[in-house]
């Protein structure tokens, strides 16, 4: 594991760990942060028997959003130096959206700006109760441009509409009802139901996780340049064919067999 300085890693039985760890800047995203974030979500497909990788914080907030005294530091760079370093953060959005693992979000505290796109970019989102959210770009005179695509594709467009332009605070049931957040729980029950989720997921193949969730993404996302039928009904027949698959199914019959025996 990479030493970093923002944020935390650790994998222990199939499970990546990625903690926001700037505590004393709220977990505010700096542009050390959005590298780091980078190399370790990029570091998560070539490391060996991943199945979830959980993003999670210290303190008392899981992100303040952007950094703005860092972004202050900024204000002399062109538009096109600007551009790449919103398309940096972009690629975070993008890698965590992409990764060919199942992927959860334990939220807490304030979720401000550029933090909810990590959130929405998430495959499972647990939030505390007392959690709060606000998309406050507007209010800065800025707009959620990077990680609109990424919240537009999992919750309710008018209700998200309106927490753009207005920039209001919304709690963790708005959040639940309007699907950005999955599940809300304590401290306490949160582990218990990420536990419960990786259990499920210990049982599954990992490679078909993966395709089936890159699938999905590709649905969403209009990103399948092929006919949808054409490249659904191949996709399945090529998995259909992997060793992989036969091996489960043998051995499913295999169990089946063994109950009728007994």
């Amino acid at each position: 594991m990479s030493t970093y300085q923002n944020i935390q890693t650790g994998f222990s039985e199939g499970v990546f760990s990625l903690i926001l760890s700037r505590e004393e800047k709220r977990n505010a995203i700096n542009e050390q942060t959005m590298d780091e974030l980078l190399d370790a979500i990029e570091s998560i497909p070539n490391q060996k028997d991943v199945l979830v990788a959980i993003l999670q914080a210290k303190g008392t907030d899981f992100c303040a959003g952007a950094d703005l005294d860092w972004m202050r530091t900024t204000q002399e760079m062109n538009i096109e130096q600007l551009q790449q370093q919103n398309f940096k953060l972009q690629k975070v959005f993008a890698r965590w959206y992409d990764l060919p693992v199942f992927t959860i979000a334990l939220v807490h505290g304030n979720v401000v700006g550029g933090a909810i796109g990590l959130v929405a970019a998430s495959d499972l989102v647990i939030a505390r109760p007392d959690t709060s959210f606000r998309f406050s770009e507007v209010n800065l005179g800025l707009i959620p441009a990077t990680i609109a695509p990424f919240v537009m594709q999992r919750t309710n467009f008018r209700f998200i509409r309106n927490a753009m332009l207005t920039a209001m605070p919304f709690n963790a049931d708005e959040a639940k009802a309007n699907h950005l957040v999955d599940v809300i729980a304590d401290k306490g029950l949160m582990q218990s139901i990420t536990e419960d989720y990786i259990s499920f997921l210990r049982k599954n193949e990992p490679g078909a996780v993966a395709q089936c969730k890159q699938l999905l993404n590709d649905l969403v996302l209009n990103r399948i340049q092929e006919p949808i039928d054409q490249h659904t009904t191949r996709l399945l027949a090529e998995v259909r064919k992997s060793e992989a698959a036969s091996e489960r199914i043998e051995n499913f019959f295999k169990k089946a067999s063994k109950r009728n025996e007994d």
